[in-house]
């Protein structure tokens, strides 16, 4: 069975990122044989004074296979409840990964929830119509992070535009590539430029700067741009949170 797992919610400024938590999370999960997880896809959501957020308001969200839905739900809750920050509000959102799902609901919500101030009470009434497919918990504080837990599995279950957790790194003495043997180096499924146009596999990349992939169109996504005749990875310049 594969699932959205998302969490939101569960940090401080000095503690470890959302992200951080939840790769750490995926991880144990793994280690515990419970199944395996995929990349985390950060999705940002309202920046609003009413909203109490740490640094950024984004929830994480992956993918993770696993042959036990019901011991990897225990586990991801007692998980968050034992290594979020004290203080945080806490959400856990697990839902099912399935192509024949109609996530046009949760992915209105997760838009909303980009664009205006909504409550937990809308992500339960949002939730509620998934049945056994969504299972959304509170797991400390005033649980107001079940909000970006919901809207960041329903913006992932409806292949919305989110940013990869992690960098992709130069490789050492080798400036220079086409823009095919970046993709295949980095197991980019598409590269386009900042237009969002396909790439010519044979046009030469300098990539000198890291640079981050996106998840856009369902697909793990390289950007590349055109700076001065050079055309080059999207250099990620501005420090980010996760």
């Amino acid at each position: 069975m594969n699932l959205f797992l998302c969490i939101d919610d569960t940090d401080d400024l000095d503690s470890i990122g959302t992200g951080e938590l939840l790769e750490n999370m995926r991880d144990a999960a793994a280690a515990r044989g419970l199944g395996q997880g995929g990349f985390i896809v950060r999705y940002q959501l309202l920046i609003d004074e009413t909203i109490p957020y740490t640094s950024h308001n984004s929830s994480m969200c992956c993918t993770f296979e696993t042959h036990d839905r019901d011991a990897l739900t225990a586990f991801c809750q007692s998980y968050l409840e034992a290594n979020c920050a004290e203080g945080s509000d806490p959400g856990l959102c697990i839902l099912t990964n399935n192509s024949g799902l109609d996530y046009t609901v949760l992915t209105a919500f997760g838009k909303r929830a980009q664009t205006e101030v909504v409550s937990k009470r809308d992500a339960y009434a949002a939730a509620a119509a998934f049945g056994s497919d969504v299972s959304l918990s509170e797991h400390g504080g005033t649980g107001i992070g079940v909000i970006g837990a919901l809207a960041g599995a329903g913006l992932r279950a409806g292949r919305q535009e989110g940013r990869i957790k992690g960098k992709l790194h130069p490789l050492p003495g080798r400036p220079t590539m086409t823009a095919g043997e970046f993709a295949a180096l980095y197991a980019l499924s598409q590269l386009v430029d900042t237009n969002g146009q396909p790439v010519d596999p044979q046009r030469v990349l300098t990539f000198t700067e890291p640079t981050k992939a996106v998840f856009r169109d369902g697909m793990v996504t390289g950007v590349v741009c055109c700076e001065n005749g050079v055309w080059k990875p999207l250099p990620k310049r501005k420090k980010e949170k996760q």
